[in-house]
């Protein structure tokens, strides 16, 4: 069976009846009958769980000390702190890992401390420690021993926190990928996902666990009578924006912990305190000639509009260009690095649309695969992982890609990126396959992995297989999830669109919502982008015109020609242009035939 795009199966959801409580809060709030429902499709019934969800507190947050490992990291750190023994912050190089970094570094600097930070090169080294860059780190004669914290990597290299532990340092490993079997041999090790840790949640992002790091040795300091009059404890909140933009673009489960930390963090955000943050709303045009906010910030604007430009730097230049910017003090240096971290996003695009038509090409020569697209060639690594979800979206499978690279020895390995569907858990398949794979880490839906290039047709084979045998008989279908059904121009009023921001963040675990309407009024529409990838749709209502996109839909132009009233999927989305806002229809499903897919 060669790879073919598949179609979603759409799903409605059975609706939910409010409860008394619901219904109570409603009136209270004079909220639109729609988020009402919304919130009960969500299985909010209680008033107090209704409450918590609206309103997000930090005091219900989790004690630091709840963290298995955090009372040894937090000595350990503390103890430095008191000591002067110099610290060094190793973080990744993705939005998680640069937000984290820049946490820690800013945290110490509350302190009085100035600790140096360092994040591996993608293309010449990769994820993770390196022992020669460590050696370059390691204690001087004078300095006797360091503190090594990482952020977002460490908890499967072992040998090289071994031989840094040789070199001199301490090591504490704040990390939230899978961890792998046997006894972890760092001085202390943070992870929720460890067996463990009793910690409430495993799905902190990196930076959640750098933060309640920060939580941690603020803790063991304060019992430490360290801070006085002239040396107040540090506000931690105020490192919430950068935990917002780490975890929104790692894309984790937004469950009850990591909802209080965004939400708040989203606040910090708009409040535009720090100067590298407030360059990009800048540059983005989130804010207006004022620098006032247009509307409140999104899920959405992080993810799409923030969280690329700090990936640019790590996946085409230094990650390091991230760091810096989010430690910048003077606004006109910080308007200097927003727009460099801008113009290589621009060109990240650019690369990334050329190797997605090549993944393309080759995608149609695939004859012997069914359950999981692998690809090689002479792609980007810095763009790959880009394209595998785009690849993802498109064929609804789980997707590897490979780019080559030549080992110190000359062998040829493949660097590859892994992106997966829900319902198939990838890095459980690597681990299954790891005889034929140098080096992996990840999770179950995004995953790295380098493998030499003879061994590839066996990996392709035993990928297949795993992930078949996940899959099942039948397999998982892809589906849109839609909460409810609701005509267009009911939903594109102000009151419902004004009050969408109080169910914010959206993400894994609170996706956005999804609509549906069989009345749909096609006005015009067209194509656009790159060889009219996207479909540029507008709607009739009853009074006014409603604009809408949809991202990658354009190849059902055909059908709507000659159909002018398809079912739709939808939701609404900002538009800000021009310093004003606006509220337009994303399209994000079509339904031109008969309703075959339910």
């Amino acid at each position: 069976m060669s790879i073919q795009e598949k179609e979603n199966r759409w799903e409605i959801r059975s609706v939910q009846a409010p409860s008394n409580e619901l219904q109570g809060i409603t009136k209270e709030r004079n909220l639109h009958p729609i988020i009402t429902q919304l919130l009960a499709q969500r299985g909010l019934h209680d008033r107090r769980q209704i409450e918590e969800f609206l309103d997000p507190m930090l005091s219900t947050l989790p004690h630091p000390l709840a963290m298995g490992g955090m009372k040894e990291a937090a000595f350990l750190a503390g103890q430095a702190v008191l000591s002067g023994t110099p610290i060094v912050i190793w973080g990744d190089y993705d939005v998680d890992g640069a937000t984290g970094t820049a946490l820690l570094v800013s945290f110490f600097q509350q302190l009085g401390i100035t600790a140096q930070f360092t994040i591996p090169n993608r293309m010449s080294h990769g994820y993770g420690l390196h022992s020669d860059l460590l050696q370059a780190l390691a204690p001087t004669d004078v300095e006797k021993n360091k503190l090594l914290i990482t952020v977002d990597c460490g908890i499967s290299a072992k040998d090289e926190i071994l031989a840094a532990q040789k070199m001199g340092f301490q090591v504490i490993v704040t990390d939230h990928h899978e961890p792998p079997e046997g006894v972890q041999v760092a001085d202390a090790v943070l992870n929720p996902k460890q067996s463990t840790c009793s910690f409430p949640t495993q799905d902190l992002a990196g930076v959640g666990v750098a933060f309640y790091l920060a939580c941690g040795i603020r803790h063991y300091l304060r019992e430490q009578g360290f801070f006085h009059t002239k040396r107040p404890e540090p506000d931690v909140r105020e490192l919430l924006d950068l935990v917002a933009l780490g975890t929104i673009a790692d894309m984790v489960v937004l469950g009850t912990v990591n909802r209080v930390l965004v939400k708040a963090g989203m606040r910090i955000i708009e409040q535009q305190k720090r100067p590298g943050i407030q360059a990009m709303l800048v540059v983005t045009g989130l804010v207006n000639s004022q620098k006032k906010l247009i509307t409140a910030i999104s899920s959405e604007d992080i993810g799409f509009l923030l969280a690329p430009m700090i990936n640019a730097a790590g996946r085409l230049a230094e990650a390091t260009l991230a760091v810096q910017l989010f430690l910048c003090f003077e606004q006109g240096q910080a308007m200097i690095l927003s727009r460099q971290l801008l113009d290589l996003n621009d060109k990240r695009k650019k690369i990334g649309q050329e190797m997605y038509g090549q993944a393309i090409e080759k995608s149609l020569q695939t004859k012997k695969q069914s359950d999981c697209l692998i690809i090689k060639g002479e792609f980007h690594h810095g763009v790959i992982g880009i394209v595998a979800s785009r690849l993802v979206e498109k064929y609804q499978l789980p997707v590897i890609l490979f780019g080559r690279e030549r080992d110190k020895q000359g062998r040829v390995v493949l660097k590859g990126s892994g992106r997966s569907v829900p319902g198939i858990n990838l890095h459980k398949a690597l681990e299954k396959c790891s005889a034929v794979i140098i080096r992996y880490g990840g999770h179950a839906m995004a995953a790295g992995l380098s493998i030499y290039e003879d061994q590839f047709e066996n990996f392709v084979v035993q990928m297949n297989r795993e992930i078949g045998g996940q899959r099942g008989m039948n397999g998982p279908v892809a589906s849109l999830e839609i909460d409810l059904e609701v005509d267009i121009d009911t939903l594109m009023c102000k009151h419902f669109c004004d009050q969408l921001q109080i169910l914010e963040p959206f993400g894994p675990g609170n996706r956005r919502p999804l609509f549906i309407t069989r009345m749909s009024q096609v006005d015009a529409l067209k194509t656009v982008g790159n060889e009219g990838y996207h479909l540029k749709i507008s709607f009739q209502g009853k009074k006014t015109l409603h604009q809408g996109i949809g991202f990658g839909l354009g190849s059902f132009l055909p059908q709507l020609q000659q159909k002018k009233n398809p079912i739709v999927a939808y939701t609404p989305m900002t538009n800000r242009y021009r310093d004003t806002l606006s509220w337009e229809v994303r399209v994000v499903g079509i339904m031109c035939a008969p309703e075959e897919k339910w």
